[in-house]
């Protein structure tokens, strides 16, 4: 049985305002106890103040979702994806979509702090009103409870700026269009690129249909240039969307007449 939209969005509303409503409380007693603090002797003390900040905060907004341990099967995770993609994310499978890293490597910390602040439209809600200090603090926690590995503090992908012929322009857009063919990018994404529906599957075996790239209100890694790019280079871990960045290799200018032709799709 699939839940009406109108019912979906029910469910997130209730999840969302039973999260908003108890954060004040974790921010009254976000301080580590005496005792806890005598506990952390020894530690990084501001990790241990992440850590110990993050998993509250947690408790008592992510775990609806992603679960007390980080696999994605929290109580409201069902209802999200019932048969198909997408589901909440299993910090332990090491699999991340949302990175600017290579390929089958993790999110830097600041690629864990994106989402949670940003959140993921139709999926996620955006976490920014926790403020800065205390996204990180959850990343931190998410880094070092679930995905227990240390985070890369660099990447080997190549983020060059717009500039010369590779600002947004006719001659650009036509470029991308000749990219769009070449990278069989419509066997997915279709000629007019509201996506095929071809059946797709995602890493956990659930139904998957290709974005359709003319409503960037759905794009879930972020729909500026810059955040097109990104997807375009890292590819979508756990899903058919491949990394881009071995292709463009040298030649990294040249990816943003895609992304500028992704952009024409959505009279931009």
């Amino acid at each position: 049985m699939r839940f009406k939209p109108f019912e979906t969005s029910l469910r997130w509303a209730s999840i969302l305002i039973f999260s908003l409503f108890l954060f004040p409380l974790v921010r009254a007693s976000g301080q580590p106890s005496h005792d806890q603090m005598q506990g952390m002797q020894g530690m990084e003390e501001p990790a241990a103040a992440d850590v110990a900040t993050g998993k509250m905060i947690y408790q008592m907004t992510c775990i609806h979702c992603h679960g007390s341990k980080g696999r994605g099967d929290g109580a409201a995770a069902f209802f999200i994806g019932p048969y198909s993609h997408p589901r909440p994310n299993d910090f332990t499978a090491g699999i991340f979509k949302f990175r600017s890293t290579e390929s089958g490597r993790p999110p830097m910390l600041k690629d864990l702090m994106r989402t949670i602040r940003e959140g993921i439209p139709g999926v996620m809600p955006s976490f920014r009103n926790l403020g800065e200090e205390e996204i990180r603090a959850v990343a931190v926690y998410v880094g070092r409870t679930f995905i227990k590995e240390e985070l890369p503090t660099d990447t080997a992908i190549t983020y060059v700026e717009h500039a010369g012929p590779y600002t947004y322009s006719v001659d650009s857009v036509r470029r991308g269009v000749q990219l769009y063919n070449k990278l069989k990018c419509s066997e997915c994404h279709g000629k007019d690129g509201k996506g095929v529906r071809t059946p797709m599957r995602d890493e956990r075996g659930l139904s998957i249909h290709a974005m359709d790239l003319t409503r960037s209100e759905m794009f879930g890694n972020g729909s500026s240039h810059e955040d097109i790019y990104r997807t375009i280079m890292t590819g979508l871990d756990g899903t058919p969307m491949p990394s881009y960045f071995d292709l463009f290799k040298g030649d990294e200018q040249s990816a943003w007449d895609l992304v500028h032709y992704i952009l024409s799709l959505q009279g931009r």
